[in-house]
């Protein structure tokens, strides 16, 4: 009687592999979205860290923190010898978040960049304060560094300035509320610049400026932080294109117009217009974004945008590399996925906090 072999045949071995290949590929999407939840709720908590910290700053000084603060000017419009203090909101936020020995380590005698009045040129005085990378101002789910120096602000230093994916809501777009005579070419969200000579500084917010709800209010959100400057041309959320035909501050009088028109920009290597979004989270200039344009969609801003240095013209929009949206967070401390094809009414009627406008939550 002749005795079985034990092993397997070279068509079971098939079999066996092939099923285990049919289970790899089925699991490794559950894996990779589970992960993907984790990282979501991950920001989901860095988003609510500054929330809380923004509660208690507002809890200390009554009003909330500005985005900026211009130059001080004498009665003649001179710049007073002073430099600009426009550190950024995050700044002002660290000693709420446990980080008061940053914010003490930050020297208020010089500005928040090179070439400031004041500034020691070709350094840093900041610079400890400047590479520092902060966990609750970074989405995992974001894996590029972004933020660089000039390189003549590198040839003894680190290359690094640290980003941040998660800029403040000013509102909508400044130049087109200046046809509002309301507004008068202010910023209309809940976060300000802070000035002692333009009136777009003339609007300090309070809690008693959320006539409309701080759970209806948006007060940050994310971004996908750009390539860095000076890096290698690439595509997508994180780089900054030109207009499509040649948009210009006075191409547009409505938000709208504005991102029906970016809705159709070409992202071509040729159409770039910027790759620093997010760079310098100490400088708040570089940390703001509008609710002009609809989240997730390519990032445009005006051909002529430097008419502006602090930014307040900003059409940098709200994105994030989570599948579907993107994480807001309101006054109430509340955060939110908010859907990439959310209708235009609702995502504008959340970027104020004083519009009056009224609005289906469900839409969101």
């Amino acid at each position: 009687m002749m005795r079985r072999r034990q092993g397997f045949t070279l068509i079971e071995l098939l079999v066996v592999i092939a099923i285990i290949a049919v289970l790899i590929a089925l699991l490794l999407p559950a894996v990779q979205a589970a992960r993907e939840a984790a990282r979501r709720a991950q920001c989901t908590n860095n988003l609510k860290q500054i929330g809380l910290a923004m509660a208690n700053y507002v809890s200390a000084f009554s009003n909330l923190p500005p985005v900026a603060t211009d130059a001080a000017r004498d009665v003649n419009n001179n710049t007073i010898n002073q430099p600009h203090q426009n550190y950024s909101q995050k700044l002002r936020l660290l000693p709420y978040m446990e980080l008061a020995s940053a914010y003490n380590a930050w020297n208020h005698a010089f500005g928040a960049r090179w070439t400031e009045t004041n500034q020691i040129q070709n350094e840093m005085p900041n610079g400890t304060v400047v590479i520092m990378q902060v966990n609750s101002f970074l989405c995992p789910s974001d894996a590029n560094k972004g933020g660089s120096f000039p390189n003549n602000y590198q040839p003894n230093g680190p290359t690094i300035s640290a980003a941040s994916n998660y800029p403040s809501n000013i509102g909508m777009n400044r130049r087109i509320n200046g046809g509002q005579s309301n507004f008068n070419w202010q910023m209309n969200g809940p976060n300000y610049i802070l000035s002692t000579w333009d009136s777009i500084g003339q609007r300090m917010i309070s809690m008693a400026s959320f006539t409309d709800g701080s759970s209806t209010t948006a007060v940050f959100s994310e971004w996908v932080k750009g390539p860095a400057h000076g890096s290698p041309d690439t595509n997508g959320l994180g780089m900054v294109y030109n207009l499509p035909n040649g948009g210009n501050t006075s191409s547009f009088n409505t938000d709208i117009q504005f991102a029906q028109s970016c809705a159709t920009v070409q992202p071509i290597n040729g159409n770039q217009a910027q790759s620093w979004k997010g760079e310098w989270w100490t400088w708040g200039p570089s940390q703001i974004y509008s609710h002009t344009n609809l989240p997730n969609r390519y990032c445009c801003e005006y051909t002529d945008q430097n008419v502006d240095w602090r930014a307040t013209i900003t059409l940098q929009n709200a994105s994030s590399n989570h599948p579907g949206g993107v994480n807001v967070l309101f006054m109430d401390g509340s955060v939110r996925f908010v859907k990439t094809g959310v209708n235009w009414q609702p995502w504008y009627a959340i970027a104020t906090p004083d519009g009056n406008e009224a609005f289906d939550a469900g839409q969101m």
